[in-house]
Formats: structure tokens, sequence, C-alpha cells
């Protein structure tokens, strides 16, 4: 949500504020993300400053808008207590002049999380990873051993050794000569009683729309990011039922499924009146190019980037601003553990998964690998996926001036639905009688197979594995001590061999490793 370059004995200067926003004191300055769901406040008093870049409120508090207030104390605490207490993300600077100290604050949504790189002297911030690829970075040996093996990924560590991940809720405390970062308490999982929430269809709704509504839309600003799935369609009807007709875009998977999807991306866009535009997958395949391109590759990869950035330049030409995504509706129906059968269970693919990975680390790394996960970040009010897709797509979103919103990963929907009773929650129930109502009950049967892009990687592998031995000739991972060459062209052939799911899993993380710590060499 902003960009920062802070000599910290330029904290001692009063700001102030730019035509176009940027804060500027002494040589240091702050740029905020120009956005049009966004704001900017500077708020100065005796001895201390904050500016904090916010999501805009449609209802406005008394606090609302962009600019600079120069208060007394009294209004000061007022104004940075509502800050504290926004509904929506934010990125927050706070300043005590005496001592040229700082905190760096996220709100926790999590929605374009910011990076962090600190001195003795010195503070650099970019929602942008690709701003610190000009100075020289090492990977994190350990945190990366982690990554090849499957492990947790949202972390305040970073894959770069020095880059810090300002995480949901967090604060980074910075004063010369010294940096400490402080996670959020945990969120407390309640796991619900049956019948603990009375779960009705009109409370679903009205939840769901009011976390769309609460931002200043109108239905030319938007474009829905959809599958054909049912947690997409979820968001285009609630977004639909707002604000009329808005855009849609969506790539189409090939094989089996493709007529499938196919036909229930029309029937969706037909009965909501979308303006519906798709991409074929095969037009524009993930690249496996190993080689360093002129693209900035980023630690948190989207796979499908190439035909993602074609629709978002889609939206961004149409004049769209924000794009709704269905994310977090696998995590909104969760089944407890003593709620029986009826669950697909993903366990045995994962734990085979997790064996094909560690087989082609080298021991130092799968002693790492497999250690104690401490630096997790703690249980957030917003699902752990939601998190770690803003860490993939929201550098390349805002880079092409669409704004994230993710509904469905939304606290108060997460916490009404894993409420629900087993017969609400069990199989999408609530959103399928939610979309039931606004779609018919033909579109969204109960056997309807979801679409996958499973089989898109493999099948890429399989067609271009001679390059891809070619190109590993040399390997960086195998340099730096992580990977076994031999075991990772071992897993390669099989992957080209066969397409299964298990071996592909560990291998795609090795490739897309692999592509990102070349550049830093």
């Amino acid at each position: 949500m902003l960009k920062a370059e802070i000599a910290l004995s330029d904290l001692a200067h009063t700001p102030t504020s730019c035509p176009d926003a940027t804060i500027v004191f002494g040589a240091s300055r702050i740029e905020p993300y120009r956005h049009a769901l966004l704001e900017t406040l500077l708020v100065v008093t005796d001895g201390q400053w904050f500016v904090v870049v916010r999501e805009r409120l449609k209802q406005k508090s008394a606090s609302c808008g962009s600019g600079t207030q120069h208060v007394d104390s009294h209004r000061f605490a007022d104004l940075h207590r509502e800050c504290l207490m926004w509904p929506l993300d934010y990125v927050m600077v706070e300043v005590a002049q005496a001592g040229c100290r700082m905190k760096l604050r996220a709100g926790a949504l999590g929605c374009a999380p910011v990076y962090c790189r600190t001195t003795s002297d010195r503070l650099s911030v970019s929602w942008d990873f690709a701003d610190f690829l000009a100075r020289p970075l090492m990977p994190d040996l350990e945190l990366a051993a982690r990554y090849l093996g499957l492990g947790s990924t949202y972390s305040a560590q970073h894959l770069c050794a020095g880059i810090t991940v300002l995480t949901e809720r967090a604060t980074l405390y910075v004063e010369p000569g010294q940096a400490r970062y402080q996670y959020p308490n945990p969120v407390e999982s309640r796991p619900a009683s049956p019948g603990a929430a009375s779960g009705t269809l009109e409370e679903f709704e009205e939840i769901l729309c009011r976390t769309i509504d609460t931002r200043p839309l109108s239905g030319d600003m938007i474009a829905i990011e959809l599958s054909g799935g049912l947690d997409s369609a979820t968001v285009a009807a609630a977004a639909t039922q707002l604000y009329g007709p808005v855009a849609s875009k969506g790539i189409l998977v090939d094989g089996e499924q493709r007529q499938a999807q196919r036909d229930r991306r029309d029937n969706i866009g037909r009965l909501l009146g979308l303006e519906d535009e798709t991409v074929d997958i095969d037009a524009y395949p993930p690249s496996l190019d190993l080689r360093s391109g002129a693209r900035p590759e980023y630690p948190n990869a989207e796979l499908y980037l190439e035909a993602f950035d074609f629709l978002w330049s889609r939206a961004h030409a149409q004049g769209r601003k924000t794009l709704f995504t269905g994310v977090g509706g696998d995590e909104l129906y969760p089944r407890y553990r003593d709620e029986g059968g009826g669950t697909r269970s993903p366990s045995s693919l994962v734990a085979n998964a997790r064996h094909r990975a560690e087989a082609i680390l080298t021991p130092a790394a799968l002693e790492a690998a497999r250690t104690v996960r401490g630096m997790d970040a703690p249980a957030s009010p917003v699902p752990v996926s939601a998190l770690v897709a803003s860490l993939c797509q929201a550098p390349h979103l805002l880079r092409h001036g669409l704004w994230p919103v993710n509904p469905l990963s939304h606290p108060r929907l997460v916490e009404f639905c894993h409420g629900l009773p087993p017969d609400k929650r069990h199989g999408r129930e609530m959103s399928r009688q939610y979309l039931h109502g606004r779609l018919g009950d033909q579109v969204f049967r109960k056997d309807y197979v979801k679409e996958t892009f499973a089989g898109v990687l493999p099948k890429l592998i399989s067609q271009q594995h001679e390059t891809l031995v070619a190109q590993l000739s040399e390997c960086a991972l195998a340099d730096f001590g992580l990977v076994d060459r031999r075991a990772a062209l071992a897993l390669l052939d099989e992957v080209a061999t066969t397409r299964a799911d298990a071996p592909a899993a560990p291998l795609i993380a090795f490739l897309w490793l692999e592509r990102f710590v070349r550049q830093l060499r």
C-alpha cells in the first residue's frame, strides 16, 4: 500500500504532504499507492506524527479523506485510535521525533503486503518485492529448504535474508541501531457446536453483501475473477445484486472438464448479466524457462501468471479499478474432527508429495525442512490461504492498477460460516442455497465437478522435458547445498513420464524457486 525510503535521522523533521500525496521529511519520503479505493491521511502534533494509507469506507468517518491534519495531543490520540480500529485494510507509519523512533503497522486483511529492509540507520519499504532486486540478496537457506519440502510459507521471514514481510496485524519497531518485529496475538479457534448459530440464508446474504458494499464502489469499477466454480459464482452473484452488471474474467482449462466449465460460465454470465471474457490456458501457458529474463521473479509465485496478466491488462484497459475473487471459499465451510466422513481428505496425496519433495533435498536441507516451524505467523482472522494468495497476486494486480478484494475471506463471514450447524456447512450448503436463489438449481448440482488446473503444468513439463534437463546442467539450488541435482532430474523424469500429481507438486516448487534464486546470483 506504500513505498518508503527513510533515513532514520530524518524522522526528527516535520513532514509535509505533496500534491501527489507523497510525504516528505528531510531527504526521506513515503509514497502511497495511488488508487481510487485508497486514501492517505497525515496527522501531526507536537513531537510525533503518523501517516496511514488505507482502504476508503463507503460510510465516511470523522477522519475520512486524504490530506494533512495538524492537531493537539487529544485529537491526535483519537485519530490514532480510529486508524487502529479501521474496519478495512491499512498500512500505518508512526513516528516519535525524539530519538528518531518509528513503528510500521499492518491491518488485518493482508490485501497488499509490504516488504521491509532495515539497516542501522535506514528503512526501505515497498509493496513490490522487485524494488529490492537492485541490491545484493542471498536466499535464506533454512526457509528455502522448508519451501522445497512443501512446508508453511506465511511468515515474517522472507526467502531472501534481510527482507521482512509485514504480515497481518504485525508491527515493525525501528530506531537507530536496532529493529524488532512483533507478531500479533493469535486468533483463538472456536469450533462451532451444532446449532450455535441460527444460520439463516438471510443472515448469510446480509453479511456477504455488507462485506462487499463497505467500499465506495460502482459496477463499472469492478472485475470479477470467475472460474466457473461455486465460490467465484457466489461473489459474482452478490456483486451483481449490489451493483448490477459487472465484468468477469476467467481462464478456460483444457481436457475433460473444459466443456462443463464453459457451460457453467455461460449460464452464470447469462443469468447475472455479466460482461464475460475468457482466455484459453493453452493460449498463454505458464513459462517453464529457467533463464533469468526481463521480468522480475517473485518468491511467492503465481503459477499461471501469463494468462492472468492478459486478463488483468484487459480489465485495466476497460477502466476497472478492483478485482473480486473467490479466494477463501475452500476454508469457509470446515468439517470438524468429530463430524465424521463424507469429506475428501488430501492427506495421503499431501504426504506422498512431501515424501517426494524430501527425496531431492540434501541431508542438511532435509534437517532444516523438518525443524519446528516456530517462525510461522500466528492464527489470523483471515484464512491463511487468502493471505498466501495475496502474497502471490497483489504485486501483479497493483502493477495493473487493480485493488484486490476477497469477500469470502472476510473475518465476519468466516466467523459466521464456521459457526453454522453441519447441515448448512457440509458441501458448502449455504452458498448453494444462496446461488439457487440467484441462478436456479441447475447450474450447481451436488455432483458437479470442480474445474482444476492440476494437469496444466505436468503436461508442459512433459513437453519441455529435454529443454529443462539442458537448463538444469547448472543448478543454483544445488550450488547452495539445498538440492541433490541427480535426484531433482530423476523427479523431472518421473513427472514427464507419468504426469502424476504427487511428484508434480514438489517439482513445480523446485522449478519456481530455482528460477527465482538464479536472478540473485
